[in-house]
């Protein structure tokens, strides 16, 4: 099957983990992809997080910055298949333009990212041959859109790494506990208070943006490592959860109307075999179980992190979890869904 696809690609932005979880697993299917996305200078996401694959053409900007968008490659590649992802970023009055002639030659399908109904009359001016969601509360759309179907979100492959050969990479503590705080969207300084029985034994490690401040740099402590990064890469992303112990994503919703429906981190982090702490009031971690620790305050979290050092048993238990988790949402399995779908779609023809 021959498969476009327009989307975010290779960014640290919820979109491209979604677009490459499953994009790279057609082409490994032996499916032909090509994957527009956006240039360089202008992109969704606030960081490149890998080299391009020889598939991937980068040829249109962002709606709110460049609102570039260069026709040829949608007009002169072949493809059966055309896949959105994310159309509030992409600039959609110039696509708007050529829809017509991509619809004469392929079935459109698009995968809605937003969190509620838009009020923008622009956002329902495509005629798609299908409307596809990934968590069970956006099923707001069958409000405009009957037939829409739902797929899971796709976790990243299971993957695992040597602890101690991580950690000498990242140049972190040997013969410490490593807890992994990543920050990359925000900083809340809610683990100023950890109980003596963890710092004894542990390194509260924060991995921030760069140009961040932070109340530790202030009273710096033995016991707590600031890095500051760009935009972590895959790999370094993979190496500071096998370098870790635990890992907290304290992360809420933002002030947006139409912002992220899930954590696309915790989906692209549970095939580490790392236990990952979230907060219980946040909205991001759906359709997330026992798969990952919740916790409510400060005193919560200290207790259940002092849990799971303390016992083994709990500890790959909810390794196993996850594990469990990323094999019924692999991206093998989720691309699958998505190939049967296209063929049910291209036998409408």
């Amino acid at each position: 099957m021959k498969i476009g696809m327009m989307s975010a690609w290779s960014t640290d932005s919820g979109v491209a983990v979604h677009a490459e979880s499953i994009g790279r697993a057609w082409v490994k299917m032996g499916h032909s992809l090509t994957v527009f996305s956006f240039i360089m200078g202008d992109f969704h996401g606030a960081g490149i997080t890998g080299e391009d694959e020889d598939y991937v053409i980068r040829c249109f900007g962002t709606q709110k910055r460049t609102d570039f968008l260069d026709p040829l490659p949608f007009l002169t590649t072949d493809f059966d298949i055309f896949v959105i992802q994310d159309l509030r970023m992409l600039p959609v009055e110039k696509l708007a333009r050529i829809f017509h002639m991509i619809k004469r030659r392929a079935k459109t399908i698009h995968i809605v990212h937003e969190n509620r109904l838009p009020e923008d009359a622009w956002f329902y001016q495509f005629d798609w041959d299908k409307v596809v969601y990934f968590d069970q509360r956006q099923k707001f759309l069958k409000a405009i859109y009957p037939d829409a179907e739902y797929i899971p979100f796709p976790c990243f492959e299971a993957r695992s790494g040597d602890k101690t050969e991580a950690k000498k990479k990242l140049g972190l503590p040997l013969d410490k506990r490593i807890i992994y705080s990543f920050c990359q969207r925000g900083y809340d300084p809610y683990l100023l208070d950890l109980p003596r029985e963890i710092k004894d034994k542990s390194i509260l490690l924060h991995v921030v943006p760069k140009g961040y401040q932070m109340l530790e740099e202030i009273s710096p402590s033995e016991w707590v490592i600031i890095r500051k990064e760009d935009t972590l890469s895959c790999e370094r992303f993979d190496d500071y959860l096998f370098a870790s112990d635990i890992t907290i994503f304290h992360k809420f919703q933002k002030k947006s109307r139409y912002h992220a429906v899930v954590s696309s981190t915790v989906f692209q982090a549970l095939g580490c075999g790392c236990p990952l702490f979230v907060p219980r009031r946040s909205d991001f971690f759906h359709p997330f179980q026992n798969e990952v620790i919740r916790y409510g305050d400060i005193s919560e979290l200290n207790k259940k992190i002092l849990e799971l050092f303390e016992n083994e048993e709990k500890y790959q238990r909810v390794v196993k979890q996850a594990e469990g988790f990323v094999l019924i949402n692999s991206p093998e399995k989720i691309a699958k869904e998505y190939i049967e779908l296209f063929e049910g779609i291209l036998g409408d023809r």
